[in-house]
């Protein structure tokens, strides 16, 4: 599988990871001051963006196709850096493939299992029929009788594609669909990750959560969590001056405790 990437800037290798639903597209507009330091590499997962779709979609696979892009790409070791469900592709990877990831960067998720939450929007897309609009505007109404919330509505119509007959969708719905029960899956190692290892957690958030600590702590003992202030889900979008900075400064090799307050206190 040849998954679709773009690279910019020189110096050390940094790979970042989207989230379900996304694309290296979410990414654009942090990657050139990452790309100042780095050589940075978006990808798009698959199922997700331009990389192909695939029946098999867990996370040991998922870590076996970045490690199988690594190779393809020439490179022997990169920093990680992935956020919610890339946050998680990110740590299997890690853990599987320890050699390959010299640090780690995990965004506003844990290594845990996570209920099924996002059943809604896999119904409020999978239920329009996209042949018949001739409009992305058209596809926006249409989409917000059943999500309200325009930034979320925003967000998913990234993924809208122009098809012959009206639109698609550029994401492997019915895959995605299939496999969200792998999706929600907990993260699991033999061994741990000795790494530097830094979780990024929107202070607004639940999805990093105090209880979590033992956790982060068995898998990855060397890591460090530190906690935006009023940010979400969405760290890198709600406050992306301090999130460069505290990922450069934990990239660098200096504790990103500096810049904000730290989870574990």
């Amino acid at each position: 599988m040849q998954l679709y990437s773009r690279t910019q800037g020189k110096g050390p290798s940094l790979i970042i990871l989207h989230g379900l639903f996304g694309s290296m597209d979410n990414w654009r507009s942090l990657v050139p001051k990452f790309a100042r330091q780095f050589q940075v590499t978006t990808v798009d997962l698959p199922n997700h963006g331009r990389s192909p779709h695939k029946k098999m979609f867990s996370y040991p696979a998922l870590a076996r196709d970045l490690a199988h892009f690594m190779d393809q790409q020439g490179v022997g070791a990169a920093a990680l850096l992935g956020h919610s469900l890339g946050g998680k592709v990110a740590m299997q990877c890690a853990l599987d493939f320890p050699e390959r990831i010299t640090r780690l960067v995990v965004v506003d998720i844990a290594p845990r299992f996570y209920p099924p939450e996002h059943l809604f929007i896999f119904e409020a897309l999978g239920e329009l029929n996209l042949s018949v609009y001739g409009s992305r505007r058209e596809v926006d109404r249409a989409l917000a009788r059943s999500l309200p919330n325009a930034a979320l509505r925003q967000f998913l119509l990234m993924n809208l594609d122009k098809a012959k007959k009206g639109y698609r969708w550029r994401i492997n719905l019915e895959g995605l669909r299939q496999n969200y029960h792998a999706i929600c899956a907990a993260v699991h190692g033999t061994e741990s990750y000795s790494q530097p290892t830094l979780f990024v957690k929107g202070e607004c958030s639940d999805y990093l959560q105090k209880s979590d600590e033992q956790e982060l702590k068995t898998l990855f003992p060397a890591a460090e969590v530190i906690s935006i202030p009023d940010t979400g889900h969405w760290v890198q979008a709600d406050a992306p001056e301090v999130f460069i900075n505290v990922v450069l400064e934990f990239l660098g090799g200096r504790s990103a405790s500096s810049s904000s307050s730290n989870l574990l206190d």
